[in-house]
């Protein structure tokens, strides 16, 4: 045999273990490619909370409430703890033979809940708990739900459902043209909620006393000026106050009232 056809046998021996080689070092590493993923895929899995809705209702941050006259209002921060909180009141119960709520509102995810104040409801797609409200306490539950509508910034500021505006100051009362509603709007910017003492010390001593006046279709509110930091918000009965920016203040004292700084 020559040595030329001796070193193409040799050649073609060598490109046949090679090729067995590359095909079997390919096949394992995408096998455990394959495992690798697979691994993945369960760790990955989203786990079931075992806690009752009414638990985690408890760890929910942003809510929004309804009722029969406005719709999807988010509480304030304060608002939501303070609601929460009632929840330490309730007992859980079966589910009643009639119930029509008055109040409804959902979370930031799929968590919903309502009631009718004698009865609070929490539920999802596939899981609903009631529980019991108690009597003593239906009439302070009422307030913690309206408070959080009818005197949240979220709702006073909603411009498009406001009627008339008129701004006091003294014996002098400004008309609000609807063309400047959302420029007012965008002034009444809030930081927190608070409690009275501050806003009232601070509108006592302040020299500039406004108050706006809001008319809507189903409520009326009255947003007192504390000072250059604060606002007192009334619908009703149901008062709130708040520490906010000091660009509504100034709003209204120079564009509204056209006071200058001298004054």
């Amino acid at each position: 045999m020559s040595k030329r056809k001796v070193k193409k046998s040799a050649i073609l021996i060598m490109g046949i273990i090679c090729f067995f080689i590359i095909y079997f070092a390919s096949f394992n590493y995408f096998s455990n490619l394959g495992k690798g993923e697979g691994t993945k895929i369960v760790d990955t899995e989203e786990k079931v909370d075992a806690r009752s809705l009414l638990s985690q209702f408890k760890s929910k941050k942003k809510i929004y409430i309804s009722d029969g006259n406005v719709s999807n209002v988010r509480m304030e921060e304060e608002k939501v703890q303070e609601f929460q909180y009632s929840f330490n009141e309730f007992s859980k119960i079966r589910t009643p033979d009639s119930y029509k709520p008055i109040y409804e509102g959902y979370t930031d995810d799929d968590i919903k809940f309502s009631t009718d104040l004698n009865v609070f409801r929490v539920y999802t797609v596939n899981k609903e708990e009631y529980y019991k409200v108690p009597v003593a306490y239906k009439k302070e539950f009422k307030e913690i739900l309206d408070t959080s509508i009818y005197t949240s910034f979220d709702f006073i500021k909603q411009y498009k459902t406001w009627k008339q505006v008129t701004i006091d100051y003294g014996d002098e009362t400004k008309k609000i043209s609807g063309w400047s509603y959302d420029d007012l709007a965008s002034k009444m910017v809030q930081k927190r909620l608070v409690g009275k003492i501050q806003p009232e010390k601070a509108r006592e001593r302040c020299k500039y006393k406004f108050t706006v006046n809001i008319t809507s279709d189903n409520y009326e509110a009255r947003v007192d000026i504390m000072g250059e930091d604060y606002v007192k918000i009334t619908v009703n009965n149901l008062i709130s106050y708040y520490e906010v920016s000091e660009n509504l203040f100034d709003y209204i004292k120079t564009d509204i009232f056209k006071i200058a700084d001298s004054e």
